[in-house]
């Protein structure tokens, strides 16, 4: 596959999962007063965490994709790459972040669109 197929498939899987991300953290924070999930709230979260899991995974492999049609090789990897890989964690498990502190809703709706532009800007700038 071409590198333009793997850099589509790579930024369309960037905005669903910066998509679900921001639709759990609104959901969370509607919901901290309570503290109790009404079923329909809870089937939404739901269906959220598996498009964000999905998401995160068509990620992964067009960026490797990427890699893999610019030439990075796998022996010796440029430290930019180590910082999207840990982007891409952060990302991964801030879904657990958002549901353990859903009061911090509102930073983030912030945080998390912020840490998709240090991806870009290391994406980018390929930074040494």
């Amino acid at each position: 596959m071409s590198y333009e197929f793997y850099k589509v498939l790579h930024l369309l899987a960037l905005f669903v999962l910066f998509t679900s991300l921001g639709g759990l953290a609104m959901l969370a924070y509607a919901n901290r007063a309570n503290g109790t999930w009404p079923a329909e709230a809870l089937s939404a979260r739901r269906m959220l965490a598996m498009v964000h899991g999905v998401a995160l995974l068509i990620a992964f492999v067009a960026g490797f994709g990427l890699m893999a049609r610019t030439g990075v090789t796998t022996s010796a990897w440029p430290s930019w790459i180590y910082g999207k890989i840990g982007v891409w964690l952060f990302v991964g498990v801030s879904v657990a972040f958002v549901r353990r502190v859903p009061g911090l809703g509102r930073l983030w709706i912030l945080l998390l669109p912020l840490l998709g532009a240090l991806g870009a800007w290391l994406a980018i700038t390929k930074p040494q």
